[in-house]
């Protein structure tokens, strides 16, 4: 049976007593229960052992009085479940319960006991008191779940959440994770563990704060979750500072298949309510590791970066960087941090590879040789040389391999050819694991001799002439190169001896921006920038 304690003025008082309700719950229908002494008040019952309480029911405790319960803490009432501030403990001894209501429980000392999951069910519950701040929350060796809620921890003590294995789940896969600890650290330093887990993994956030806040209601809130796909996506909603646009670190690398393995699949959203220093520890499992490719990523080094509300930043930085792990669980400490909102662990680039001296391109016979020396090099696997007509697009235009491991002097070159009236070029620099660093940008105005015999003609058409005094018959190749520097169209025109007009039809060619150039065998006559279009005039 339930027993109901109806109406305001009845008054319950349990002092230096032990009462054990057996299979039945208590239901407080606006009485006011007081707990006085040693006073315990244990409701035993697996399925009905429940503690419900509406109107204006609460508990008078003192502070070492305690309540069991065995299943669900539900708390409809208007004063706040406690009627005194702080005082005594609530045990969840259950194997399944929750911590429900329309309204939160202000709690002093709550204790998580027993086996199963404990499921918070109402937002803004509280564990610590209300005065003296100075309760525990306990969580042992259960789970507490936090079901997209808050829990608020008003004891700003180093101590103030223990457990022994046990953890607070905080997986609720939205842009802005509900499932928050929120623990007011006010003016206290030191050390404090949110003790996350999943999945039988403790993965806690330490929070060591170096340089405390100074307002007393001052707190940092925490939450974590694991990604629903790969490369941390798809996190596009708003986040406390504004929408997130990308979700890996903006200039990952790339491994050789193609593939950008950039990050640990895990967000941490962090958000304080007044400037605070604190050095943080973040934990993830080695399974959300998406660096686990053995042959070019293994022990890649991670660290720390945050959302400023435009990019992830620092780019590539090692804040706190650590080697990272596929299995069991891994830890990046970053010091010094004071700029909270969603972090991240993705790959940062190692010291580079080479230490390069000169890098230059000149012209020499109407061709661009591209030259470049390094004064030591460490595992360089080789050079990839990149053009670009814009100086923002790159595409590969060939390798060199490079030395290996050496701290001798060595120079290197590469030839190729113009095709834009300014060509711009960098180095990607890959090592043994397949890491990749990037050079600076170079540029050289175009090499090729255009006051020669021989024209380019395009009027924004579909068409473009070739115009030459040809000394013999002779056949030529014309070469299309689209804006990024890429092959598209080959075509051979017939050159007679004498004066041509040679028209070529590019109807076969999508509407854009093209570089022609002619070439006799492998020389390069002349190269000219176009517009295609299928405008007729």
């Amino acid at each position: 049976m339930i027993i109901s304690l109806r109406h305001i003025v009845v008054t319950i008082f349990l002092s230096l007593c032990f009462v054990s309700l057996f299979s039945q719950g208590l239901y407080n229908n606006g009485a006011n229960i007081v707990l006085s002494g040693n006073a315990q008040m244990y409701i035993d019952d697996v399925a009905n052992g429940n503690y419900f309480t509406t109107g204006t029911g609460s508990i008078t405790a003192s502070s070492t009085s305690t309540i069991t319960l065995l299943k669900n803490w539900t708390n409809n009432s208007s004063n706040n479940g406690f009627a005194t501030p702080d005082g005594g403990g609530v045990v969840l001894a259950g194997n399944a319960q929750t911590i429900g209501g329309s309204a939160p429980t202000t709690f002093y000392n709550l204790s998580l006991t027993g086996n199963g999951i404990k499921t918070l069910a109402v937002n803004s519950t509280t564990v610590g008191g209300q005065a003296t701040f100075t309760g525990i929350l306990s969580v042992g060796s259960s789970t507490l779940d936090l079901n997209g809620n808050r829990m608020d921890v008003t004891n700003s003590a180093v101590g103030a959440i223990t457990r022994s294995s046990g953890y607070v789940i905080s997986e609720t896969n939205t842009a802005v994770n509900p499932s928050i600890i929120r623990w007011y650290h006010r003016t206290v330093g030191g050390s404090k563990v949110y003790p996350f887990g999943v999945a039988g993994s403790y993965i806690p956030f330490t929070f060591n704060i170096v340089t405390p806040m100074t307002n007393t209601a001052a707190y940092v809130d925490v939450s974590t979750r694991a990604t629903a796909a790969a490369d941390n996506l798809p996190w596009a909603g708003a986040s406390n500072v504004a929408a997130v646009s990308n979700m890996y670190s903006p200039n990952p690398p790339v491994s050789p298949d193609g593939t950008i393995p950039s990050v640990i699949d895990r967000w941490w959203d962090i958000t304080n309510s007044h400037p605070v220093t604190a050095d943080a520890t973040f934990s993830y499992r080695g399974s959300e590791n998406t660096l686990n490719d053995p042959l070019y990523f293994a022990g890649a080094l991670i660290g720390a970066q945050y959302w400023n509300g435009s990019q992830w930043t620092p780019n590539n930085s090692t804040i706190g960087s650590a080697a990272s792990v596929t299995t069991g669980v891994g830890n990046v400490v970053a010091n010094n941090l004071n700029t909270f909102c969603p972090w991240i662990l993705s790959l940062v680039l190692a010291p580079l590879p080479v230490e390069l001296i000169d890098f230059k391109a000149t012209c020499v016979n109407n061709e661009i040789v591209v030259e470049w020396c390094t004064a030591s090099e460490k595992n360089n696997s080789y050079f990839t040389v990149e053009q670009s007509v814009d100086g923002t697009n790159f595409v590969s235009v060939g390798q060199v391999f490079g030395n290996g491991t050496t701290s001798n002097k060595h120079c290197y070159k590469f030839i190729t050819s113009s095709v834009s009236d300014v060509t711009y070029f960098r180095l990607t620099t890959t090592d043994d694991h397949g890491m990749k660093s990037i050079s600076n940008v170079i540029s050289i105005a175009s090499c090729d001799d255009l006051s020669g015999a021989i024209l380019i003609a395009n009027d924004g058409t579909n068409e473009v002439g070739v115009i030459l005094n040809s000394k013999m018959d002779q056949t030529l190749e014309l070469q299309i190169h689209n804006s990024l520097g890429q092959l598209i169209e080959t075509k051979n025109i017939l050159a007679i001896k004498g004066y041509n007009n040679i028209r070529v039809d590019l109807s076969n060619v999508s509407n854009a921006i093209y570089y022609v150039s002619v070439y006799n065998a492998n020389e390069k006559l002349i190269s000219k920038k176009i517009v295609v279009s299928d405008f007729i005039r």
